[in-house]
């Protein structure tokens, strides 16, 4: 069995208002890890993002499975629950996110991930990137095209423009993977918005954690980064970074379901669900 240690980087950055959202929730033996960022542009990003982060947990502790089906029907769920906002909310006919998440099942080692847009996920053994997810994203297929090299996805002016998100009209065809090898100890899972990785490169990043120095100290890390590289008016940016390790023989279980990350719904209608 596998110990998850989560560890949170949350900020607004130089924006007046936060539009991203994260969670974390356990059911039975496997753990679901959520980031979304509201998308600019369209109004509401910040409710859309609250939707998405509440509606993939809420449906992962009524059905809880790892697997590349279970991320992608999780996924989308959360469409539909934004596509449902929008009509609720007529002042935001048009709210939109992007999400990421992970399923792990702590018992087995198995690991699936899934997203829609352009926030990611990246795993680490041992400070080596193992996986790192495709955005939906014109630079993305700039670069998956041969127009432009990997290391100009950071500084092109068309890595804001996305190709997919959640709330399009259009549908979504969720980008779904599984770690080719079980989950271990020593592993990092990484989470975070668009705001975080324009900043810290993956050679940053496995450069950190071959540090050894403990989840909060990472994301200190990265956080000095942001604030170091990025324009005053920075977007908003959030990591949730996942370390694993054995969990001892005598433990019943490793996250406690009633003390989990997960995003407010204060101004959501009072407080009542979608």
């Amino acid at each position: 069995m596998l110990e998850l240690n989560a560890h949170l980087l949350h900020s607004q950055g130089g924006r007046s208002y936060q539009e991203d959202a994260y969670g974390l929730r356990t059911a039975g033996d496997i753990a679901c890890l959520v980031v979304a960022d509201g998308a600019g542009g369209h109004g509401g990003g910040d409710l859309a993002s609250k939707l998405v982060v509440r509606a993939i947990l809420e449906q992962h502790v009524l059905r809880p499975a790892c697997s590349l089906e279970a991320a992608a029907a999780l996924i989308q769920h959360a469409q539909q629950v934004v596509l449902a906002g929008q009509s609720r909310f007529a002042q935001y006919p048009d709210m939109r996110s992007t999400v990421i998440m992970a399923l792990v099942d702590l018992a087995s080692g198995r690991a699936v991930l899934g997203n829609v847009g352009d926030s990611r996920a990246y795993w680490f053994r041992h400070g080596d990137l193992l996986l790192q997810t495709r955005d939906h994203s014109l630079v993305q297929q700039m670069v998956e095209a041969g127009m432009i090299p990997p290391e100009e996805m950071r500084t092109r002016k068309e890595r804001s423009v996305l190709t997919s998100s959640l709330g399009s009209q259009m549908g979504i065809e969720p980008y779904v993977y599984e770690l080719d090898s079980l989950a271990d100890a020593g592993d990092t899972l990484l989470l975070c918005t668009d705001g975080v990785w324009e900043y810290v490169s993956e050679d940053d990043m496995q450069q950190v954690l071959r540090l050894d120095q403990g989840g909060d100290r990472y994301l200190a890390y990265f956080e000095h980064w942001v604030d170091q590289r990025a324009p005053q008016n920075r977007d908003n940016f959030t990591a949730l970074l996942a370390t694993f390790a054995v969990q001892p023989d005598d433990q019943q279980t490793v996250i406690d379901p009633d003390a989990t990350l997960i995003a407010r719904l204060d101004a959501l209608d009072g407080g009542s669900g979608v």
